[in-house]
């Protein structure tokens, strides 16, 4: 359902709540909400605390608590998932960034991106589970457990490169 600020006003959501729930407004794009505020969230990857794991887990956590009932406030106004919020593709994107290992490397930024959008898409159990959950807490949990498992394979992606390109 395409939804404008005006309306979600008239629908008793306040401005300061769209402009976080909705990732900055990246929820009004026409096409592929989730896909435009990964991208964006990614961007912070790429500022002087980007590369500190701590500083995107934190993000992450801080999104994933905040979101929760925002989330919930913009569900209770749109219906069920509203493709205007998210905010949970920037908590499951920077949980899918957060890297002790990988630092500042364009080449990981695009992997998680992707590897990300596949997971949140592909709904694997318990990703499935919450996105089928009313609530801010259904909304934001399904996109965490996809960060997470971006993070895991992506990582594995990157280590296993690491060992063959040891030996050919």
């Amino acid at each position: 359902m395409a939804v404008s600020p005006a309306q979600l006003s008239k629908l008793g959501v306040p401005v300061w709540k769209q402009i976080i729930a909705g990732g900055l407004y990246t929820g009004l794009a026409p096409i592929a909400s989730g896909t435009v505020a990964s991208a964006v969230a990614v961007l912070v990857y790429f500022t002087p605390w980007g590369a500190n794991y701590l500083f995107l887990l934190g993000l992450s956590l801080a999104a994933f608590i905040v979101g929760i009932p925002l989330a919930r406030d913009v569900e209770r106004a749109l219906g069920h998932d509203p493709s205007f919020v998210t905010i949970d593709e920037f908590a499951g994107q920077w949980l899918a960034l957060a890297s002790p290992w990988v630092l500042h490397d364009p080449i990981w930024a695009v992997l998680t991106f992707f590897v990300f959008r596949v997971f949140d898409i592909a709904k694997l159990w318990p990703s499935s589970y919450f996105d089928q959950r009313p609530g801010g807490l259904g909304v934001m949990a399904d996109d965490m457990f996809a960060g997470l498992y971006a993070n895991i394979v992506c990582h594995l992606l990157i280590f296993g490169y690491q060992i063959v390109r040891q030996f050919v």
